[in-house]
């Protein structure tokens, strides 16, 4: 190969590995996710799953719709995230029957959020074993079950990434014991 068809070569190769990692280094856009997006659980356990938000920008105001499996878990609470200041709770309200969350909140008087955050917590229980997903649930104002809003009122674009919850029977490994150990340790003391 010729000392030009080798230069050729390397600035080619250079050229190319500036791509890749400028593609993979780039951030990503605006996204609202529940995490964690996967979740195991027993039966009675209590777990907190978050609906968090990243790269975004100008935000003041957020709408959700949630849904779950009310067979397989149940919300206990519903807890604000601090990521934009909630001046007026329009919404925060969940269904255990139907399954269904909806919190919605907007900051008055505030500079817009920016970055990433935490809009707000779910405290789940599980009920019984099996799998739930927690999906974001279309409804008449927010076809896909999320609207976000700028200082002007208008709508932010994000991807959205679901959370699953997994639930399984309780392990009593070990438990039964432990009353025949306390029974058996309390009467070698007296």
């Amino acid at each position: 190969m010729s000392r030009n068809g080798l230069t050729r070569l390397i600035w080619q190769a250079y050229v190319l590995a500036v791509l890749i990692l400028r593609t993979s280094c780039a951030p990503s856009g605006p996204a609202v996710k529940v995490e964690p997006s996967v979740s195991a659980l027993q039966v009675n356990d209590t777990a907190l799953a978050s609906v968090k938000v990243e790269n975004i920008a100008n935000l003041t105001a957020f709408e959700a719709h949630l849904s779950f499996d009310a067979n397989v878990l149940e919300v206990i609470q519903l807890n604000d995230g601090g990521f934009i200041t909630a001046d007026f709770v329009v919404q925060n309200t969940f269904d255990n029957a139907a399954g269904t969350i909806d919190y919605a909140v907007a900051q008055i008087n505030h500079p817009p959020a920016n970055g990433n955050g935490t809009l707000f917590e779910i405290v789940f229980r599980a009920k019984a074993q099996g799998k739930s997903p927690i999906l974001f649930r279309e409804t008449q104002a927010a076809s896909s079950g999320l609207l976000l809003s700028d200082s002007n009122g208008m709508a932010i674009q994000v991807s959205l990434s679901d959370g699953n919850v997994i639930v399984s029977e309780p392990s009593n490994t070990g438990l039964a014991l432990m009353p025949v150990l306390f029974v058996g340790i309390f009467s070698a003391i007296h």
